[in-house]
């Protein structure tokens, strides 16, 4: 951290319970630091952020447990905690001088933002990284000061009392995936980037064979750039060597931007940093959401892209046979060349590559423009 900043105000930073909404949050903290404006993070004990943020010189302090799920026996417990949950927050909000709450839509956050909304001076605002709006964040626009979204269309639906208080900023992406050197691979054919995703990796990739396997002429076109998890590694490696196709095949990456500048086009989950990430960096993708059970936002997020013309979107549940779910990635990946530069153009009206400094931009003006 550099020393030489004065800290100006106190933000704490809270509802982070995806590695997504960590990656967002630590690019906008970075950014905010350079303007003298320092985050705090509240997390639950145990929260795998921790180390992250504390690695790049950021206080966390802990808070209990509130339930996340959506389910009713959780909704019930966040009642009954909520009282004690909000004192324990207004102590935290008080002792470290916090000028502001800024929520990322997770549950967690309710306690600090009810309390924030009880503290007089306590600036409260909410960040949207999907395209569908936060329970919580539905829940605390009437009492927020400041509402992020990530695209127009979202802002353009909400009612006009939370219009005059929302903001368009995209979703910050983090420096590294923007300045990474492309990936050293020499191949004359097109580069495809298989993503499989932390959730459900297992079908991700079952999904990618079964491709191959009915078309495996996909092969011969495209050279495989294929990002799986430690249990699924070494049977990914094996297929691709006894099929003698070409292909690069690692565990999660530490830099994505090296292997999303040299890629063609991406197979994905439509979570809100892959998606952010490749329209910074003008990539073509099919998204492959996961069914609203299991992730509510990802179907939300690729209808988005694909209404706007900014990727496809090929559905990821039973219902949807799976001869025809093949046949419609192998259509995309093969008519892809006629829509990328359409695609990239639309891509380039979203503006997203300066998403942290815009945000963190009107963050210090709010902050600026005094108490509530």
């Amino acid at each position: 951290m550099d020393s030489a900043i004065e800290t100006k105000f106190m933000l704490l930073m809270t509802g982070i319970n995806t590695r997504e909404q960590q990656k967002t949050a630590l690019s906008l903290a970075n950014a905010l630091r350079l303007r003298g404006i320092m985050s705090v993070f509240a997390l639950t004990q145990g929260s795998v952020f921790a180390k992250i943020f504390n690695e790049r010189g950021y206080e966390v302090v802990y808070a209990s447990s509130f339930p996340q799920s959506r389910g009713l026996v959780s909704k019930i417990v966040r009642t009954l905690k909520m009282q004690s949950c909000t004192q324990e927050a207004a102590q935290i909000l008080k002792v470290k001088s916090i000028n502001a709450v800024l929520s990322f839509g997770g549950f967690a956050a309710y306690p600090f933002l009810e309390a924030a909304s009880k503290i007089n001076g306590i600036k409260i605002m909410l960040f949207e990284g999907n395209f569908a709006v936060s329970k919580c964040g539905e829940d605390f626009m009437k009492k927020a000061d400041r509402i992020y979204f990530p695209f127009e269309a979202m802002q353009e639906n909400i009612d006009y009392e939370f219009y005059k208080k929302s903001f368009v900023s995209g979703i910050p992406v983090d420096r590294e995936i923007l300045k990474a050197e492309p990936a050293d691979i020499q191949t004359k054919k097109r580069k495809l980037l298989i993503l499989s995703c932390r959730k459900e990796m297992r079908d991700m990739n079952a999904t990618f064979r079964e491709l191959i396997t009915r078309y495996p002429e996909i092969t011969r076109d495209f050279y495989i750039i294929h990002e799986t998890g430690d249990r699924e590694i070494a049977a990914i490696q094996r297929y691709y060597e006894t099929n003698r196709i070409e292909s690069t095949c690692e565990m999660f990456f530490e830099n994505r931007g090296s292997y999303f500048k040299v890629a063609d086009i991406v197979i994905a989950r439509p979570n809100s940093d892959i998606i952010a990430e490749l329209i910074a960096l003008k990539k073509p993708a099919i998204y492959l959401p996961l069914p609203k059970n299991k992730d509510y936002f990802q179907k939300q997020n690729a209808v988005f892209m694909a209404k706007k013309s900014l990727g496809y979107i090929v559905e990821d549940i039973k219902s949807v046979n799976a001869a025809v779910r093949m046949r419609k990635i192998y259509s995309f990946l093969n008519s892809y060349l006629k829509n990328e530069e359409n695609m990239k153009r639309n891509m380039t009206e979203l503006d997203f590559e300066n998403s942290a400094g815009r945000l963190a931009d009107d963050i210090e003006r709010t902050l600026k423009s005094g108490k509530k």
